[in-house]
């Protein structure tokens, strides 16, 4: 199954699992990781902290949306 969202900068972020390993793309970066969050982070690369935000909001925002995909996928 294939999440899809954006993040809060605007841009198109999907996340896999697939056989034990999360992967996320966003725009051209890609990211693999043992969790959602490394597969996330990994794939948003160097992000630009959006107008009015703080540094810390992309990285909150990481958190949450991992932690609601992980939930989704132990649930199937």
């Amino acid at each position: 199954m294939v999440w899809q969202t954006y993040t809060p900068d605007g841009r198109t972020l999907e996340v896999e699992y697939a056989n034990g390993t999360w992967l996320a793309s966003c725009d051209s970066g890609r990211g693999v990781g043992e969790t959602a969050v490394e597969a996330i982070t990994r794939s948003l690369g160097d992000a630009t902290t959006p107008i009015g935000a703080s540094p810390g909001t992309l990285d909150d925002w990481v958190v949450q949306q991992a932690a609601q995909l992980e939930l989704e996928r132990n649930a199937e």
